[in-house]
């Protein structure tokens, strides 16, 4: 018989496994942004901090190994969780999120999510890189674990937003600052009325994968291989009302090797407006340098200048898009631009667009957004 579960959106309360904080520096320097924004500066900068920072098991090292390199990061959990480093909640709870750098916030729920294989509740908005899905994969599959939650966007959640601001009016269950001055605190929702209020609030919502797509994918392919495991039917994720808490939406930018800005000029279809030079302020434009000159193109088309990028511009252009490099700043990417390597500065798609495009079933390409603040790994995680 089909489970009823699966048409609603669902947030389960869990044992969440936490560091504990007197076996490591500080709570802080143990944790790590989401593997995709992890930069090599980053990753030396926390490889330093902590011997049990989480980039120790969220990036697996030595490619070259193959399918052998997930094994170190599954050792070394297995290793913290014999010494008592990480320990497990004695009682299952929702857990209240919040994250604080200056005026930016993160604030939501982190549960066990129902996994949605239907696409009815739990809406992606971009594709996914295949290479990347298998890769999250092998590590859940190694590590037995949920590492890093996905983080999903939601409207006007009322009875279960209330709940999120009430417990955050009494003393955090867990608190943490990062090196970059941001404040994270944890609290735990476990009182059975308010859980069910919770749970009936969300069942009457749908919500966006705003990050994380590619371990909500892993998520899908690892309850497809075991569909009978205890726990195969969720994953870790957070939860955000962006009516109550709003996220913010960045741009990806490109790199495009063999790309060059005579191709731009000379293989542009009509109907976009070309410009010299660096055109700013304009939502809808499209930048492309060679490290030493710029040009700006136009369209007057109501769809996310990502999508016109993939679908109309790099065939046009002649790009193989598995070459392309995606960067999450500007500066990385302008970094690496030159004569026969274009770099492509986008702007961040609206947030109708994306709402929209999710709501039609229809996605963006990979890389489309980058939705923030986005939640640091190693406050919270799930064992299967």
């Amino acid at each position: 018989m089909p489970d009823s579960r699966r048409s609603v959106l669902r947030l389960d309360p869990l044992r969440a496994w936490r560091f504990v904080a007197g076996k490591v520096s500080a709570l802080g320097a143990v944790t790590s942004p989401p593997y995709d924004v992890l930069e090599p500066a980053i990753v030396r900068r926390l490889t330093d901090s902590d011997l049990h920072n989480m980039v120790r098991l969220i990036l697996p090292r030595d490619p070259e190994l193959g399918p052998g390199r997930y094994d170190e990061p599954a050792q070394r959990l297995a290793r913290w969780q014999r010494d008592g480093v990480v320990v497990q909640d004695g009682r299952p709870a929702l857990y209240v999120y919040e994250q604080r750098l200056g005026n930016a916030m993160l604030c939501g729920l982190v549960g066990s999510l129902r996994l949605d294989p239907a696409r009815t509740v739990v809406l992606p908005h971009e594709e996914v890189m295949p290479h990347w899905v298998d890769d999250r994969l092998r590590l859940m599959e190694a590590t037995d674990a949920d590492l890093e939650p996905i983080l999903l966007a939601y409207a006007g959640g009322s009875v279960a937003s209330d709940a999120v601001d009430a417990a955050r009016s009494g003393e955090p269950w867990v608190e943490a600052e990062t090196y970059n001055g941001a404040e994270h605190r944890i609290w735990r929702i476990d009182d059975p009325e308010t859980l069910e209020a919770i749970a009936a609030e969300l069942a009457k919502h749908e919500a966006v994968i705003a990050d994380g797509h590619h371990r909500y994918a892993a998520y899908l392919e690892r309850q497809l291989r075991e569909p009978y495991r205890a726990g195969a039917e969720v994953g870790l994720a957070m939860l955000v009302d962006y009516i109550r808490h709003p996220l913010t939406l960045d741009p990806i930018h490109r790199v495009v090797p063999g790309l060059d800005l005579e191709t731009v000029r000379t293989h542009t279809p009509t109907g976009w407006q070309m410009q010299p030079g660096r055109v700013e302020g304009d939502p809808d434009r499209i930048s492309i340098t060679d490290g030493t000159s710029w040009l700006t193109l136009h369209s007057d088309v109501d769809t996310p200048t990502v999508a016109l990028l993939h679908e109309v511009l790099l065939p046009a252009w002649g790009v193989v898009e598995e070459d392309i490099s995606f960067h999450h700043t500007l500066s990385d990417a302008l970094a690496l631009a030159g004569p026969q390597q274009a770099a492509v500065e986008l702007a961040a798609p609206r947030m109708d667009q994306v709402l929209r495009s999710a709501a039609q079933g229809v996605v963006l390409p990979q890389k489309a957004t980058s939705f923030g603040p986005k939640p640091r790994v190693g406050l919270l995680f799930r064992m299967l």
